[in-house]
């Protein structure tokens, strides 16, 4: 079994070499008790190194959220739209200087906080992006749907791309964080609030509500994990076949971990995308769960 097992984590690169270099949507959350009682900093995160690699450019969020341990909601403002900034300076004749919104929020507790695990969450809008074939032979892409390409002499394939993001924080205790209906949504089954290096971790994995799964003879699912301490600033990531919804690690070091998800479904006529037909050719839903390793 662990033969067949190396095999098909071998083939995982070979199959879907695109998962490997699309940017990441991530939540960072950090606690601070320097002055009591204490607040949580919140910030988003876009790209491929954590904590802080991008801004949000050719992709849109829905919303980004705080929910507390009985699912009350109260919904953050929206990340700014960027801000190109103009000028000719000897400087920007080097540099394209680009000024962006990481949606950074203070959380401070209150005597009467509620005790248990609170979560943030963003969402984005249904990016869609487009490749084609202009009248001059010239591969482009532009961020929209296959039906809205008009300057094309071939339009080739469409993708509409939602992710999801979370991270949790605990006051007090930590107690089961509850599913926040997203179509792909990663939920753990370990306390993260006591995590150590060295300490095995759990996920539980569901699309469109059913457990993800790995089917040798049909389809590849994985789990990968990052951190700024191993891996991240070498581009490496642990990896992890799901099987009946679920995904493990043995976390290697301390520090800020980022568990993420890809799975691409193709848009049929009789399948249930078949609403984005002429839209896209395929649907890639991601998902991420940050958090922070004790030593």
């Amino acid at each position: 079994m662990k033969q067949i097992i190396a095999i098909l984590a071998l083939c995982l690169g070979l199959m879907f070499p695109g998962a490997a270099f699309a940017h990441t949507l991530w939540v960072n959350v950090y606690e601070s008790f320097s002055h009591k009682p204490g607040h949580i900093i919140s910030s988003l995160g876009w790209g491929h190194v954590v904590p802080m690699d991008d801004v949000f450019e050719h992709f849109d969020l829905a919303s980004y959220f705080l929910v507390d341990p009985e699912m009350s909601q109260v919904d953050f403002p929206l990340p700014a739209p960027i801000k190109i900034l103009d000028g000719e300076s000897e400087v920007q004749k080097s540099l394209r200087i680009v000024g962006g919104d990481t949606g950074v929020h203070k959380m401070s507790l209150k005597d009467d906080a509620k005790k248990g695990t609170y979560q943030v969450a963003a969402v984005s809008r249904d990016n869609f992006y487009s490749t084609y074939i202009d009248m001059k032979g010239r591969h482009k892409w532009k961020h929209t749907t296959m039906d809205k390409v008009h300057d094309a002499k071939k339009v080739i394939r469409g993708m509409k791309f939602t992710t999801y993001a979370k991270s949790f924080f605990t006051i007090d205790q930590w107690t089961q964080p509850s599913a926040l209906g997203f179509d792909l949504e990663i939920l753990p089954l370990t306390d993260l609030s006591r995590l150590r290096a060295g300490e095995m971790v759990e996920f539980d994995v569901k699309l469109l509500g059913r457990s993800l799964n790995t089917v040798p003879d049909r389809n590849f699912e994985y789990m990968t994990l990052t951190s700024n301490t191993f891996g991240g600033p070498d581009g490496f990531t642990l990896a992890t076949l799901i099987f009946n919804g679920k995904a493990s690690f043995r976390i290697p070091t301390a520090g800020q971990w980022v568990a993420n998800i890809y799975t691409r479904q193709a848009v049929t006529p009789d399948g249930p995308l078949k609403a984005l037909v002429g839209k896209c050719t395929n649907v890639l839903y991601a998902a991420t769960v940050s958090f922070n390793v004790k030593p």
